[in-house]
């Protein structure tokens, strides 16, 4: 299928700041809207373009949970509901016993089987039933698994490989920054369980793998490790309209670190915080080797760039064959300017 050319029909299955987001580049796009899901609350009931700040454009947003999925008539339908494979498992099933194919906006997602194989065992079958493609994506595709895949290019040996990302999390959501511990005490902190499996753990070492996996490399272990990040003086948050004092937590730090059968060392470390106003989301590729060099991405607008990179996978995944299909399998993403 030719870039240019296509124009699928489209859902949305979450309207949060991604879905609505998402949704708002397949209206500028003139994509055929066929259905938009929420859960219970205040948005279901109303027109998505209303919703959007936009004029009405027919499409009533269905309780995701009570909606009649055997209606359902898209050739696209994006997920953008939780990190979690599992949490997000019952929207792949109605999604994809409607025939359509799955864009998820979701850390696991990227690679289903390192994260969770029994669910994506289970994912591939629904996929292959319904010769339906599935893909996790979002703004890691480019700036974190992409940027980790083109940083070796060059290398004749590759001794190891070092990511480094500093988000400034609140941008994508107020929401978010508190799910990083954002505001809390550090007791409050390991009482709420913020590092543990329903929260941040698994995070870190997502997009290492993704480039391990893309590059062959055979895994041997995978250690990971997460601490509440605290700073010795108040910092005023913009995103939570408060000034937050010394000792409080300021968000999440998550290392990782892999080793590999080649002896390939790759390691991570995340910082998902508040940003001080002279800060600059950015992220690193270190590789040590013939030659060393690095590959540093600038992020400006990544609570737009979430969206716009799942966004722009969409040709790709139309064009797929049926099943799983992980990121590195693709091109290197493209613009949407010609879509």
């Amino acid at each position: 299928m030719n870039n240019n050319e296509i124009s699928p029909r489209v859902a949305f299955y979450g309207l949060g700041f991604v879905g609505q987001q998402l949704a708002g580049f397949a209206l500028d796009k003139g994509w055929e809207i066929a259905a938009a899901y929420n859960r219970a609350g205040d948005k279901v009931g109303r027109d998505l373009g209303e919703l959007l700040g936009r004029e009405a454009i027919g499409v009533i947003i269905e309780d995701c949970d009570t909606a009649d999925y055997s209606r359902l008539n898209a050739d696209l339908a994006f997920v953008a509901v939780s990190d979690r494979l599992n949490e997000n498992l019952i929207s792949y099933q109605r999604l994809m016993n409607a025939g359509a194919n799955i864009l998820c906006h979701g850390s696991e997602s990227c690679n289903p089987y390192r994260l969770n194989p029994e669910v994506a065992e289970q994912i591939q079958a629904l996929a292959l039933a319904n010769q339906v493609t599935f893909t996790g994506g979002g703004i890691w595709d480019m700036t974190r698994i992409w940027a980790g895949i083109l940083s070796v290019g060059p290398n004749t040996h590759i001794e190891s490989m070092t990511h480094l990302s500093f988000t400034d999390i609140g941008r994508q959501g107020v929401h978010l920054l508190r799910y990083c511990g954002a505001g809390l005490s550090v007791e409050e902190y390991h009482r709420n369980g913020i590092a543990g499996q329903k929260g941040l753990a698994g995070v870190a070492r997502t997009p290492p793998l993704c480039v391990v996996d893309a590059l062959g490399l055979e895994l041997l272990s995978v250690e990971e490790e997460l601490e509440p990040i605290v700073w010795e003086e108040d910092h005023h948050s913009r995103w939570l309209e408060t000034t937050l004092k010394a000792g409080t937590v300021v968000g999440t730090r998550m290392r990782a670190k892999i080793a590999t059968r080649q002896g390939i060392a790759v390691q991570s470390c995340f910082e998902y915080r508040d940003f001080r106003d002279d800060e600059t989301e950015y992220m690193s590729w270190k590789v040590k080797g013939k030659p060393s060099m690095e590959v540093r991405v600038l992020r400006e607008d990544s609570h737009m760039a979430s969206a716009s990179s799942l966004f722009n996978r969409a040709a790709d995944v139309l064009a797929a064959e049926p099943g799983i299909v992980e990121l590195w399998k693709y091109r290197p993403l493209q613009p949407s300017m010609a879509l």
